[in-house]
This record gives C-alpha cells, structure tokens and sequence, in this order.
C-alpha cells in the first residue's frame, strides 16, 4: 500500500504512476552523492537503532524536482532546494526479538540540512526488492519510495524512509506484512539511526526538533502503529509534531473478514502476501496447503522472496479477478467466515491498531469508495480514539476530482493533503 498501496493492497503503485512520472524525468540527471562509504558486510549490531553503516545514494536538483511536481499537476507546492539521499544499515529486532540489520534511505535538503523539521515516511506494500527506499540509485531509478523522499527533502523536510524487515538488507526473511510490532519497531530504529547519522560531522545535519509521521495504505498502518508506540512508550525520546495516515487498514479483523468473503479478489497478491506472512509469523509447521488451494501453494511458498513484482505473482495466482475459492481453499474460506479458525483470528486482532487514544494531530485520511481497504477503518478508529478521549483526530475524505474515489485514484489526493497539513505546522522549511 503505498504513498503508497497493499492487504490487498496495491502501492502508490497503481497509483505508482505520479512516482513513475518522477522516474521517467529525474533519471537522466541522478548523480552519485558525495559522503562516507563502508563497502564490507557491516557486522551484526548489538544494540536496537544502532546505526552499522552509510553510504551515499544520489543526489537531485531542485530544478528537476520541480519539474516532476509540476508533471504531477500539484500546484502550491514547490522543492526550494535540492536533496542528497544516503542508505543507511541499522540494528532492530526480527519477529523472534533477534538483532538482525535492516535498511533504509535518508534524504537531506541540499544545501544546507540544520536546523529541519524530519518526516518519517512508512512506504507501502511493494513486493520487489528494487522498490525498497534504499535501493534508489543513479544507476536503479526504480525505488519510486525513495524518489518521494528526495521530493519531501526538495520541500525543505530531512526525510527517514524505513525499508521495513524483509527488504533491504534483511531482505532473506519474509516481510512480516502487516505485522503492527516489527513495523512501529523498524520504523522507530531507523530514526535512531538516522539521529546518528545526522550528527556525523561529516554529515553536518540537524533536526529543529519537529517529527512527523505519514504513509499510504501499508504506510498509513505503519504510520499508526508507530505513533502509538512513540506516544504510549517512547515520548519523551520522540514527541511527535502531528501525523497522517491514508487508507489504511487499522481494523485488520474487519479487513481481513472483508476479504475472505469476497466473490473475487481484486489483486491476489495482496492477499496471498498477508496470508504468506501471517503463516511465516504464527504458523509452525506452515498451513500454506491448507490455507490456499493446491493449485497455488508452491507459488505463494516461491514468490514472496523479494525477486517477483506484483502483476508477476497476481498472474501466477490466477490474475486479477481470481475467484476466492479458487484462490483459496473453499474449506478455509468457509471456517473463516464462520465460528472457525480461532487462532489465526487471535493473531489478527493482536495487529489491530484503532483502539487508543492519540495526543498529537492525528489526520486519518480516506476514499469513501476505495476498492482494497474499506472506507470502515477509518470511522471506526475515529470512533475507537475519540472514544477513548482523543481530541486530536480527524477524518478527511479524499476528493479525486472527477474519478471515484478508490484505493489507487487517492494516492496522489493524500500525498498533497499530507504536505499541505505538514506545511502548516513546520517551521524551518
């Protein structure tokens, strides 16, 4: 899900094409930045958020970020400056709490980087490897997450863009999809790093103290996952500025139950992602074969390894389209929807993120006719938080202009929606 799409859910990919604009102009002018490099393995960290090792990306004019804005058709918006993106490695838990190195990107505004308000940016579902923010290189203009990194940078903002376990440098695990803990933790260990590296002299960059939050669909479920755990447990080392979150599915029991009872699936690979993660996490021995049917247990057991793009694995999943109890096993999707399947019901409630009550603006913003995640998780956290004393959190309904307002047609609408909200607020830009 990106700023970016995915449980089912497709990244700012479909809605990839504002950031495939930005590939298309901003390739022929990606240059090397210049910086510290450590080219060996980095060794295992000891510590959660240590930073093991950087290195430079690439680097972008202002000029040119410019002109894939305007490409966009997002007027009120401006890159006042250029930006440098570096790839940084850092320590975090796996799901067993094991220390194992992760990735990420960090854009700087370019010039001169003190003194600037951070944006944490949780991308969404991607499903290859060469789409993780911190594989943005002159030479690979295919990672659209980071390209929106080093847009945000050209904004004024530093820019910290989390690769997520599985992706990057931890990219021999399966990405634990929609799994709330490893991505609040991935997210807020990547800021850790990111606050070491700003430090390096030479680095020379700082922080004004103000940190916001923000993704799509995957991104705004990371997104809230991570500012509840900033708010309840780590406050006082990450006070959050304000948040917004797009068409995310904070409900996961209500997702998932939408899913399964669909006639068809919309996208297979969304599906079969969360069910691939959701056995990887909770399931020993796997019930793959159980969950899917036989036609299509070794696809979901091969192509989840980083190597596969989407309309790849959708296609070896029986296309777009897909009848569910042909994609799924009849007998599974039955106990689903009935009093069945008790455990795995656990496990997806566990990841529900709605019941809790924000302090910060928290802005939660939806398509009232989105097609993957259903318009119900946003007024059912809004319910939830406001129940629970929240005072900070508002629903905003996505206007696409003419086009209906599904999961793919919002991306864009969130993305300027975001900026503008953050903008208000910033200082520093």
């Amino acid at each position: 899900m990106k700023f970016t799409a995915g449980i089912i859910y497709r990244s700012f990919g479909r809605a990839n094409r504002p950031a495939g604009i930005l590939v298309a102009l901003l390739a022929a002018s990606m240059l090397m930045s210049c910086g510290h490099s450590k080219s060996s393995a980095p060794p295992q960290p000891a510590t959660a958020g240590q930073l093991m090792s950087w290195s430079p990306a690439a680097s972008f004019s202002a000029d040119l970020l410019n002109l894939g804005i305007s490409a966009l058709g997002i007027t009120g918006i401006t890159a006042k400056n250029g930006a440098a993106c570096y790839r940084l490695t850092y320590g975090t838990p796996d799901p067993s709490g094991a220390l194992v190195n992760a990735s990420g990107l960090v854009c700087l505004p370019s010039p001169g980087s003190a003194n600037r308000p951070v944006i944490s940016y949780q991308h969404g579902t991607i499903f290859k490897d060469s789409d993780a923010p911190s594989r943005l290189s002159a030479s690979s203009v295919t990672a659209s997450e980071g390209l929106i990194g080093a847009a945000l940078a050209g904004m004024g903002f530093i820019t910290v863009l989390p690769d997520y376990l599985g992706f990057g440098d931890s990219l021999g695990m399966v990405h634990p999809y929609l799994h709330a803990a490893t991505l609040a933790s991935a997210t807020v260990d990547m800021n850790r790093a990111a606050r070491t590296f700003f430090a390096d002299p030479s680095v020379n960059a700082s922080t004004n103290g103000q940190l916001f939050l923000t993704g799509y669909s995957e991104g705004g479920y990371a997104t809230i996952a991570t500012q509840k755990l900033m708010e309840q447990s780590l406050s006082a080392e990450f006070p959050i500025t304000a948040s917004a979150a797009g068409d995310g599915p904070y409900d996961l029991t209500g997702t998932a139950h939408y899913v399964v009872a669909l006639p068809s699936q919309v996208e297979p690979a969304f599906t079969a992602f969360f069910i691939k993660a959701y056995d990887t996490l909770y399931n020993s021995p796997s019930s793959i074969d159980y969950y899917f049917s036989s036609a299509y247990t070794a696809v979901v057991n091969a192509y989840f390894n980083g190597s596969y793009t989407r309309s790849e694995i959708s296609s070896a999943l029986g296309g777009p389209g897909v009848a569910t109890t042909t994609l799924l096993n009849p007998a599974f999707v039955s106990s689903y929807l009935g009093s069945g399947e008790a455990a795995l019901k656990a496990h997806v409630a566990g990841n529900d993120i709605y019941n809790w009550a924000p302090k910060v603006p928290t802005r939660l913003f939806h398509g009232q006719a989105d097609d993957i995640v259903p318009y119900a998780n946003a007024t059912t956290a809004l319910t939830a938080m406001t129940n629970n004393g929240s005072t900070s959190v508002t629903l905003v309904n996505c206007n696409a202009g003419s086009q209906p307002t599904t999961h793919d047609n919002c991306a864009l609408p969130f993305a300027v929606d975001a900026v503008t909200f953050f903008q208000t607020m910033a200082t520093g830009l």
